[in-house]
């Protein structure tokens, strides 16, 4: 399937003795959402980790945008980031950073855009995702838990992704 996106094929996950996947299968195709429905310690954030690459499977395979993850260089690594948003289940947002800096983040260091270009993209955000312009200002520690998760949401739209990942993405919210 060539606007196939994401491919899980034949995928182990084990912590020690615990199996969390044993040979999960399933493929994304563009333009589809799609969403992954489980118990608490099911393996849907494990999966989700594997698929951004911060953690890898026992074994069987996964291919994001046609990359296959368990043989990719570490350069392309890299630049398969930037195809890509993801919003964690506690937000992970920068703690010394302010909302609009961590929102701007990657288009600081991925874009050679002028800094009033990367503010207006980064107040469009913002406001995209329901936060007031006062929030720019703002660190993580004076935010509510649902602003935590707007702001980390943001940040995940910052660079127009061509995937997002959202992990857990309505817990929390006000």
């Amino acid at each position: 399937m060539s606007n196939t996106v994401i491919i899980v094929s034949d995928v182990v996950t084990r912590f020690d003795k615990t199996v969390v996947h044993d040979g999960i299968n399933l493929s994304v195709r563009q333009g589809e959402i799609y969403g992954l429905l489980g118990g608490s310690g099911s393996g849907k954030s494990t999966l989700l980790k594997e698929m951004i690459m911060l953690l890898r499977p026992q074994s069987g395979e996964i291919r994001v945008l046609g990359q296959s993850l368990s043989t990719i260089t570490r350069s392309d690594s890299a630049m398969l980031r930037r195809h890509w948003g993801v919003l964690f289940q506690g937000g992970a947002l920068y703690s010394s950073l302010t909302v609009a800096e961590n929102v701007g983040i990657t288009l600081r260091e991925y874009t050679d855009l002028p800094l009033k270009l990367v503010k207006d993209i980064v107040l469009m955000k913002i406001n995209m995702v329901g936060l007031p312009q006062t929030a720019a200002d703002l660190y993580p520690a004076e935010l509510s838990g649902g602003m935590i998760k707007r702001a980390a949401l943001a940040r995940a739209l910052a660079m127009d992704p061509e995937l997002l990942f959202l992990d857990e993405p309505t817990s929390g919210l006000d």
